[in-house]
């Protein structure tokens, strides 16, 4: 073994920079999705329900009737696709935000149960402290009291765009982290003055109120462009997944209509009309992705029943003639403010929640309407694809009592010209590193964690693991085989500013006699990246197989602290098997390495994390910043290992005074370790080792987890 490694580190390892990537080729729509927009078929979404909102399950297609344009279709078929997960309690977070959170399910994405992508619209001109501090509460509660283990959630925010590069999740502390920082800010720049000022005063003349409304309008409708794009983007990285799709989006007000001339407005505003402006574009380039992709988005009004403006309540504002007051009041909600709400969930089969100060509440609800789905097709008129129209939808149930809700319609361009139709400088690479969810290919499992060492400093730690079976290796003179990676990384601080990047070739060559054990235990590739400054990081790496041209991507938050401030600090734990007689660990330290690509020796390496049952794990780390005694010279630290599966506690040893702490040479960084042997009953699955380090003198607490598999 030692000779293969040897073999596959130093043998014809070569890197070069790669050329312009290849744009992405048009692809085929997959059997199984929801929405195809053809020439000769077009496959659309609805959710039926009863007068109670329960999903009706048994209809045919004799029981639908599709209208394009006022004109009835040809059904080809209506078959009714179950999605409602079975309920399940769901462990209550503890109260105590200073405890440990439980470590996550390592969920993927074949096995996944909800797929929950939450977008806060902070980037409102009208955003305001109340509803930034209820859409936050609102969250928080949602990932402590009704987040599932299996759920994958990503959390976006349209002020900054710091939010771009999420990835959808299962790690409830990442979420609480980017949840508290969502809050109120100073109004952007481009937003005009308060829209009700000058109303009541009578004082404004009929051109300074033209060129008022021109501003404010000029302003939301530049807000209205930035709020499309987080959106298109998020609905981008759903596009690719099979199954309806839903995003719930938290606002103070989308403004849309207003009183002057225009086209139609929504059922929902009958005396109101749209804006001539740019936005009409903007929107209903949004719907046409958003129907296209079977992304249904609910949106919720984040101002609560008790929020007063001038003296009036929101829902007060919404009902009757009420918009007829705004002119006699100062402050009061306008409600058009609320009619591009209503417009995104109307046209694209969601619904609008409104006048609740429980957004948790309205989560819930808006959740539980996403139990199940038709799935209908019809022949479109030959008429559909003449000119870029949008073909208005309506689907209708023929039975009593039961409504439906489905996509308004699609722009009359078929999926295979949209697909044809690339951005310059789009590559394969590109779009599986900035995707929410990891590339469907090759299966990449990353392990990084954050270090620090004198003199070097602050880095990142990272080891990318790849399933050896597949892997593809063609054959080289001499008895060689070769594997050529094209690798591309990147890391962004919470700015979303890049930080260190890098894209090279990889070529590997070894004797085709390892070539079966390369298959059975695959390949690691490491690399350091140092980190100056501490703060939020987000790593990402994309990886393709040139021979069989598959790609996988991964990536990972990544926490640097500021040891400057003391704070008592636990990294670098790694695990793997050990033999009973030695509990060190020393594989993956702190030591710098080179990047690139390795033979793994053993899948109970720390880089693979594959143990069977009764094994004996050995797990080493970091303390940073343990208060030392100034008489004993020595810290003064308890340790306590925890053992999770599902998000459970299923072994916790008793925390213990952290005796065995060897002498250190440095003790703002004090290296341990310690063993744990697996039971011998454990069942396969993925669990989570969770090391919970206390510090008596100081009454700080920190925690790290790490993942791993059980086989048989």
């Amino acid at each position: 073994m030692n000779k293969l490694f040897s073999l596959l580190v130093l043998v014809s390892l070569t890197f070069s920079t790669l050329v312009p990537l290849q744009a992405q080729q048009p692809t085929q729509p997959a059997a199984d999705e929801v929405v195809r927009i053809s020439t000769n078929l077009v496959q659309l979404d609805a959710v039926v329900t009863d007068k109670d909102g329960n999903p009706k399950k048994d209809l045919t297609a004799a029981d639908f009737e599709v209208l394009q344009d006022g004109k009835p279709q040809k059904l080809v078929s209506a078959t009714y696709v179950d999605t409602d997960f079975p309920d399940q309690p769901v462990a209550q977070t503890r109260i105590d935000k200073t405890a440990p959170l439980a470590p996550p399910t390592r969920t993927r994405l074949e096995n996944t149960g909800r797929l929950l992508t939450f977008v806060v619209d902070d980037g409102n001109c009208d955003v305001s402290p109340l509803g930034m501090k209820a859409t936050r509460e609102g969250l928080e509660k949602f990932v402590r009291e009704q987040m599932r283990p299996d759920d994958l959630v990503a959390i976006y925010q349209t002020r900054t765009g710091s939010s771009m590069l999420q990835q959808f999740t299962s790690d409830k502390a990442q979420l609480l982290r980017t949840i508290s920082k969502i809050r109120w800010h100073l109004r952007p720049v481009f937003c005009p003055e308060d829209p009700f000022q000058g109303h009541s005063s009578g004082r404004e003349t009929s051109f300074e109120r033209a060129n008022r409304e021109k501003m404010e309008n000029r302003g939301r409708d530049s807000r209205v462009g930035s709020l499309a794009g987080v959106l298109r983007f998020v609905i981008r990285g759903l596009q690719k997944l099979p199954g309806r799709k839903s995003i719930y989006l938290f606002s103070d007000g989308i403004y849309f209509l207003s009183s002057g001339s225009g086209i139609r407005s929504p059922s929902g505003f009958p005396n109101q009309r749209f804006r001539m402006t740019d936005v009409m574009d903007y929107m209903k380039d949004l719907v046409d992705a958003a129907n296209r992709a079977s992304v249904v988005i609910y949106t919720i009004d984040v101002r609560g029943v008790g929020t007063t403006y001038g003296g009036i309540t929101a829902s007060e504002w919404f009902e009757g003639d009420q918009p007829g007051r705004v002119s006699g009041m100062s402050g009061g909600i306008d409600p058009d403010s609320r009619s591009g709400l209503f417009y995104l969930a109307d046209e694209t089969g969601g619904k609008f929640y409104h006048d609740a100060n429980d957004l948790n509440r309205l989560v819930r609800k808006a959740i539980s309407q996403e139990k199940g789905y038709y799935r209908i097709g019809y022949q479109p008129d030959e008429d559909t694809f003449k000119g870029k129209r949008f073909n208005k939808i309506e689907i209708k149930v023929k039975r009593p009592d039961l409504s439906v809700r489905s996509h308004s319609g699609f722009l009359g361009v078929t999926d295979e010209s949209l697909r044809s139709k690339k951005r310059t400088g789009d590559s394969e690479l590109y779009e599986a590193i900035v995707s929410p969810l990891p590339h469907a290919g090759l299966d990449l499992h990353l392990t990084a964690f954050f270090g620090s060492t004198e003199p070097e400093g602050g880095f990142m730690r990272t080891a990318v693991y790849l399933d050896g079976e597949q892997l593809s290796f063609v054959d080289e003179p001499n008895g060689l085989k070769k594997a050529v990676f094209d690798v591309v990384a990147v890391t962004l601080d919470q700015k979303n500013e890049v930080v260190e990047d890098f894209n090279r070739t990889h070529t590997i060559r070894f004797p085709a006699a390892y070539l079966a054990e390369v298959q059975q235990k695959g390949l690691v590739y490491s690399a350091n990246i140092p980190v100056k400054k501490p703060g939020m990081y987000n790593f990402r790496v994309a990886i393709r197989d040139v021979n069989s041209k598959q790609i996988g991507s991964a990536g990972q938050p990544i926490e640097v602290p500021d040891l400057t401030k003391n704070n008592l600090v636990l990294s670098e734990l790694n695990l793997g098997e050990v033999a009973a007689s030695d509990s060190q660990l020393l594989v993956m330290s702190g030591d710098k390495v080179e990047s690139g690509f390795a033979a793994v020796t053993t899948v109970s390496s720390p880089a693979v994390r594959r143990f069977r049952p009764g094994a004996m794990l050995g797990y080493s780390y970091k303390i940073y910043n343990a208060a030392i005694d100034k008489t004993t010279r020595k810290p003064n630290l308890t340790v306590q290992v925890r053992l999770y599966r599902d998000g459970e506690v299923i072994k916790e040893d008793p925390a213990q005074l952290a005796a065995q702490v060897e002498p250190q040479a440095d003790l703002r960084r004090i290296g341990n370790h310690g063993t744990l042997r697996l039971p011998e009953d454990l069942p396969a699955g993925a669990y989570a080792l969770q090391v919970v380090i206390k510090d008596s003198k100081s009454n700080k607490t920190t925690s790290q987890w790490i993942d791993f598999e059980v086989i048989r």
